[in-house]
Formats: structure tokens, sequence, C-alpha cells
């Protein structure tokens, strides 16, 4: 199968652009020689998004990300058109170089000899994909499709905290354990209006809305514990109207292991399709990217995409 690498060299910190000739070595040892045209680098947020459109046209049929999460996102954007493949034979693959790496690590395959067998072995597995729409921070509407998550409210308020100021960008996972500790000690509940599937419209106050395909993200977040990539379900998990101080306590020590999913005013349920919006102003995150703020909707799509992965459960 025709192969395109997209690199992103600044994820991690920059540690990914350091490390590409390592990966490309152990890829190569699985895949075979890669030629100059079956790469291409990143030059600019988004860029893998162009990247991905370029290689389909240009017949490659199995495209690999190399970096976190947001570059396979960006990837995936980038080879979906009108709510569906631009191609029917796709498959992706992320090399994990990334400060998360969720996929790869949910499939098992979080070391490099791992994820580059998967890839050469020429196994998948199906994973769900949704739309989200939003308003962006021009006023402009903005489409982004996900796999990962989507999240409102506080938990995007960390992620865009965490990644607005370059200093603490540079931090990696400890400007997020920073950011979600000012913000819980800061941030207060919202009034939301959502609407879940057919469902009568609910007047909700929360802290925080996550709407998970996988059951973890981030670096060492268990949001969902058990959430299923393939069951055409996501995991909606809300938490309500809670204070800063039980915030700290009783929230933020428990997203390591997905144990605060028991605390009374945090719910779980299945949904497919959502709408949700605010009179205050709320941020709005898919995939680790701030897209802008409510009213957003999000909605499961009818198609699911291949990714190479090795595991009880895939196939080809």
């Amino acid at each position: 199968m025709k192969t395109r690498v997209i690199v992103n060299p600044m994820a991690n910190k920059g540690n990914c652009g350091k490390r590409w000739p390592q990966i490309r070595a152990e890829l190569e040892r699985h895949l075979g020689s890669l030629g100059d045209r079956d790469i291409a680098i990143t030059r600019a947020p988004n860029h893998a998004i162009e990247l991905a459109q370029e290689a389909v046209d240009a017949g490659y049929r199995r495209l690999v990300s190399v970096g976190g999460d947001g570059t396979f996102s960006e990837m995936m954007n980038g080879v979906i058109s009108d709510d569906r493949p631009i191609a029917p034979d796709l498959v992706l693959a992320q090399l994990p170089g990334g400060t998360s790496n969720e996929l790869s690590r949910s499939f098992g395959q979080i070391a490099l000899a791992d994820a580059s067998r998967a890839i050469a072995a020429g196994l998948t597995r199906e994973i769900d994909v949704f739309r989200a729409e939003a308003r962006g921070y021009a006023g402009h509407p903005v489409t982004r499709y996900g796999f990962v998550l989507a999240i409102v409210g506080a938990a995007a308020t960390i992620s865009w905290r965490a990644q607005r100021v370059p200093l603490l960008k540079r931090l990696g996972p400890v400007s997020y354990v920073l950011m979600t500790a000012l913000t819980s000690l800061t941030y207060s509940p919202r009034p939301y209006r959502l609407r879940i599937d057919d469902e009568p419209e609910q007047n909700l106050p929360m802290w925080s809305l996550m709407l998970c395909s996988f059951d973890g993200a981030g670096e060492g977040l268990m949001l969902a514990p058990g959430a299923d990539p393939s069951d055409r379900k996501l995991d909606l998990i809300m938490v309500g109207d809670i204070g800063h101080w039980e915030t700290l306590t009783r929230i933020v020590p428990k997203l390591g292991d997905g144990s605060y999913i028991a605390h009374p005013k945090v719910s779980r349920r299945h949904a497919t399709r959502i709408t949700i919006d605010s009179d205050r102003m709320v941020r709005a995150d898919v995939d680790g990217e701030s897209i802008g703020q409510l009213p957003m909707s999000v909605a499961l799509l009818p198609f699911r995409l291949k990714v190479a992965a090795i595991q009880p459960g895939s196939g080809k």
C-alpha cells in the first residue's frame, strides 16, 4: 500500500523533530525504505490538514502521522469532507511522537516498535468519528471533525490556557497540571441549555461537559473508563454544580484513574448527538484544539475510519 508519512517536528515541545531520524529508521525497518516524496513535514498549525488532502490526491491510501493526537486529528480532518471520507479505502495510523498519544495507548502500541509493526502488518481497527460545529472566536462558524473528545466549560478553558502561553506550552504536561489547579480555584459553573439526541431541552448548571470516544485523553487522564472508540456511541460526562474547593480536592486528583466518575455531582451516559448553549461565554475544544465558543453541536457520523492496530478484536 502506498504510504505517506506526515511529521510534526514541533510535537512534544520539539522532541518529535529531534527524534525523527530514529523514528524513521524504526518505521523503515518494518515497512521498507521511504523516499523523500513519501514524507511530508508540517510547517504550521493545521498544515497536516492540507498535507493529508494532497497525499490522497496523489494516490496515497495509507497515511501515517508522526506526532500526537493533535497531529493525527489534523490529518484526519484533511481526509474528510462533507461528513464522509474523500476516498473509501483509506487507512490512517499514528506513530506516537506527541505529548498525548491516546490512539496508540488505547490500542496497546505506545512503543515505537509496536506502532511500526502494526502499520506494516496491515491489520486495522475501525474508530468512530464525530463532527463538532461551534462559533469561532471571530464570530464565524467553525466545523471540526474529532476522534478523541469534545469538551466545553472548565476543561476547555484549561486546555486553552495551557496552550496560549508559549512558556507554559514548553512545559508540556506540567502546564496542564498548573492550569487545572488554577482553573479549579477560579472557574465557576455556568448555566447551560442542553439537548441530548431527541430528548427535550434541559437547563443545567455545569462546571464542565465532555463527550468522549476513547477512555483517556491528554497526559495520563482517564476521563471515561471503559469507553469503546468503535461502539457508535459517545460517552457524555457532565460535571455539575460544584464548588472550587470540592473540584480541586475531589475531582481533579481522581482524573488520573477515572474514579471522579463516582462523585454524586458527576453523571455519565451515552449520546450520539448533542447541542449545547449558554448565555455566558464558554469555550469549546475538540481533540485538544480550542475551536471557539458556544453554541456547539456535536454529532456522531455514520461511518468509521480504519486505523492501523494490532490487538484482540482487530481485523482487516
